[in-house]
């Protein structure tokens, strides 16, 4: 064995442990909730994935491979799916979501199967090395790999793009810091496993095991990131109560602060600043004279939400309702009440109203109309 092999042995089984372990955290601190849950699964998944990426192992465990690759196979979507749910407080899995796990666990398959058929052995490899195996075996094979990683590389990409695209929004400092290192991290190594599988392997055993060594060492990096994060002791009952700090804390900023702060904030709703279109953070930030991350602890910590878009959904649409049930206003036509509420199109506007309001605009006005 050399050093190299030696150094990836540590490093990936370091990693398989530190996968289960933040697996077995999440779902014992957090099981009811779907981010969670994907969470747990995108730490077996990615477990699995080290654990068939062993050199050797096919050969050793035989069938009992099966398994081990069956769950991998999932990985690329479950780390999707983990980092689509924490853009989102209310994420749901809709029927895109099953399609596109459904399509990539499919093209796995078929590549396994045609391994089977082509090269007549066992497809008791690793994905990774299932893509070096096949590279100009057949036409077919060519196709089906190349499908296969364009789902990679295009996860990897809406991974980022949901980053950046709501990262303004979130108003938990420690929730938007954490995503984003985790969801980048996460995406650049999903390229680097790409590039790998279809250009790098087959370059000679040293550049194998260097590919390899890098892989286990950068996934270890973000897990044991991830862990640091949802651990923490809750052992009282053994270590005993922390002890009383012989330094005096810091005094702590008087709530009037916080109180004139957000009697500003109210002022410029009540102006109606928040139906403004385009309106972001930073913008609302400058309009009360105060810094973006004062601002966003304000909106987070007492006035309980987690992101800006609720926020301005919430006065939006409590603002919609009451210009919808105005008698005199009941021919205006909805996609105008929603220009006017700030919103760009009529889609967000009916998604974001039914949601907090249970119907449509147009059922709501016409139940407030028959009230009247």
């Amino acid at each position: 064995m050399t050093v190299l092999e030696l150094l990836d042995n540590f490093l990936r089984f370091g990693a398989i442990a530190c996968c289960l372990m933040t697996a077995a955290l999440v779902l014992r601190d957090a099981r009811n909730r779907i981010s969670a849950k994907l969470s747990a699964f995108c730490c077996i998944t990615t477990s699995s994935y080290l654990a068939s990426s062993i050199p050797g192992l096919g050969e050793t465990i035989g069938f009992w491979m099966l398994p081990i690759l069956a769950v991998c196979l999932f990985g690329p979507t479950a780390l999707w799916l983990f980092s689509l749910s924490m853009f989102e407080d209310d994420f749901k899995l809709k029927r895109f979501h099953y399609i596109v796990v459904g399509i990539f666990a499919a093209l796995c398959l078929i590549q396994y199967a045609l391994y089977w058929t082509f090269l007549d052995q066992p497809p008791l490899i690793s994905p990774t090395k299932l893509h070096a195996e096949l590279r100009g075996v057949h036409w077919l094979s060519t196709i089906i790999s190349w499908a296969a990683l364009l789902m990679k590389v295009a996860m990897s990409f809406h991974m980022l793009y949901s980053a950046w695209k709501g990262k303004d929004d979130d108003l938990v400092e420690a929730r938007r810091k954490f995503r984003e290192t985790f969801v980048m991290a996460s995406a650049f190594i999903s390229f680097g496993i790409v590039i790998t599988e279809k250009w790098l392997l087959g370059f000679g055993h040293s550049t194998g095991a260097i590919l390899l060594l890098g892989q286990s060492a950068s996934i270890m990096a973000v897990v044991i990131y991830m862990m640091w994060h949802v651990g923490g002791i809750d052992g009282n009952w053994l270590f005993g109560e922390p002890e009383t700090s012989p330094v005096p804390a810091k005094p702590r900023r008087p709530l009037s602060a916080d109180r004139h702060d957000l009697e500003t904030l109210d002022t410029l709703v009540t102006e109606g600043v928040l139906l403004e279109a385009g309106l972001t953070i930073s913008r609302l930030a400058d309009m009360a004279s105060m810094p973006e991350h004062r601002l966003r602890r304000l909106i987070n910590e007492h006035l309980d939400f987690r992101n800006f878009a609720d926020y301005l959904n919430y006065h939006r649409i409590e603002a919609a309702k009451d210009r919808l049930a105005v008698i005199k206003d009941r021919h205006v036509p909805v996609l105008t009440v929603a220009m006017d509420l700030g919103y760009g199109s009529l889609g967000p506007f009916n998604r974001a109203f039914k949601e907090r309001a249970g119907m449509t605009p147009s059922e709501f006005r016409k139940k407030a109309l028959a009230d009247c």
